[in-house]
């Protein structure tokens, strides 16, 4: 019987934005279950605000709906696979209540800024003593410790800091025109469930939990490894080379056929470059000194990609793409978000997973990037409305009377709607 790698594990996640809250439906996809923990007071910010205007961003047509804290597209991307719980913690019997749950767990990850966990008095030091096994992931922008680590973090700070941002534009032009990205969080989330899913197979060899220690921005630095060892070995500092290769020629998006349709090429060797050669037709200009060699074509690259360019921008994308794919050169074309849904490829290989949503209807989700025949991961829940799952836990996993859940709702320490003036 297939079955999923981390059945039986139980993970409380009190994160909110992108990094945390994806990390934990990484661990979901594998069959954890994952318990979001929010509060009435202080939801995820990704949720949004409790009744934005008509026509803002992030929300289906721009139209909030009844409950918009549960249809922001922001959420709705990180967030499948998990059940939800709204607990208020600032309070002493919520508080108890989450150790309650803590007991009856074994993963517990957070992205408060430093600090924050010890006073709330839920740090791993005071989690340990009340289950000694217990993992627990702390992520924040710097990690807890070194000059930084109390330092408030975004995507945003996180990608400058960490050099990605300067090495993301085009070839002479300000940083000021980079784009926002998100990679920072993407490197936290992957790395984050990797390191909760190797402290869990150690706890199953010795016994023993542990505190891992995560910085967003150090999860993203290993991936600037060729400019980190540039300066060190050759006191060098990388700049800005847009879609272009330190070494490689051609490597470049090039202008095709139709209205701001592009494709990108990349030669690797000798025998990729004879074979886009042939694949254009040999054209005469292929012959000149200028692009006899490797080293030729990479110091003459503005005149390649213009010779380039001449050939692709009469053709489609994916014609040259598929053309240049036979012959083995690394060629794509490239799509936007509306594209990448209608792609032949994604479907066939069932990348994306249709999931019903109770306001949203059926629509598409991104899946897993990743394939495992012997178990069974993937999604299995929508990404959950506020406090869903509420009663279920209240009274089923923590065993409360119905009295008692309904006090609960009664003094604001639960709910599933967020209050008129959050935090």
């Amino acid at each position: 019987m297939l079955h999923r790698p981390l059945e039986n594990i139980r993970v409380l996640e009190l994160a909110e934005g992108v990094a945390g809250p994806w990390a934990a439906s990484l661990l979901g996809d594998l069959g954890a279950e994952v318990i979001k923990l929010e509060a009435i007071q202080r939801m995820d910010q990704t949720r949004g605000q409790k009744w934005p205007k008509p026509g803002t961003t992030y929300y289906p047509k721009g139209d909030p709906g009844p409950e918009p804290w549960n249809v922001n597209v922001s959420y709705v991307r990180t967030n499948r696979n998990k059940l939800s719980l709204t607990l208020d913690l600032s309070r002493e019997k919520g508080l108890r209540l989450f150790k309650d749950l803590v007991r009856l767990s074994d993963v517990v990850m957070t992205n408060m800024v430093t600090g924050v966990p010890e006073k709330m008095g839920i740090d791993y030091f005071s989690l340990r003593k009340i289950r000694p096994d217990i993992i627990m992931l702390t992520s924040c922008g710097f990690g807890h410790s070194g000059p930084y680590a109390r330092y408030v973090a975004m995507a945003g700070s996180m990608d400058p800091i960490s050099g990605h941002a300067w090495l993301r534009g085009y070839e002479g032009e300000d940083p000021l025109t980079t784009s926002y990205s998100a990679h920072t969080d993407s490197a936290n989330a992957s790395t984050s469930a990797f390191a909760i899913v190797a402290a869990l197979h150690h706890r199953a060899m010795t016994g023993r939990g542990q505190h891992v220690d995560v910085s967003g921005v150090e999860t993203m630095m290993p991936h600037l490894g060729e400019a980190i060892l540039d300066y060190t070995m050759n006191g060098r500092v990388q700049t800005s080379i847009g879609n272009r290769h330190p070494q490689m020629a051609p490597h470049n998006l090039y202008r095709a056929a139709g209205n701001d349709r592009w494709v990108a090429i990349a030669c690797r060797s000798e025998r990729d470059w004879q074979n886009l050669c042939r694949a254009m037709g040999n054209p005469p200009w292929i012959h000149t000194p200028d692009f006899k060699t490797s080293l030729s074509r990479w110091r003459n690259r503005e005149a390649l990609d213009a010779h380039i360019e001449a050939w692709t921008r009469i053709l489609p994308g994916h014609d040259i793409a598929s053309r240049l794919q036979t012959l083995g050169v690394p060629c794509s074309p490239l799509v936007d978000n509306k594209d990448s849904l209608t792609e032949p490829h994604n479907h066939a290989v069932g990348f994306f997973e249709t999931i019903r949503h109770r306001l949203l209807g059926d629509f598409d989700l991104s899946g897993l990037g990743w394939k495992m025949p012997a178990t069974t991961p993937g999604i299995r829940r929508p990404p959950p409305a506020l406090g869903e799952d509420n009663e279920r836990i209240y009274t089923g996993l923590l065993g409360l009377s119905d009295s008692a859940y309904a006090a609960l709702l009664q003094e604001a320490l639960t709910g599933s709607e967020p209050l008129d003036n959050p935090v």
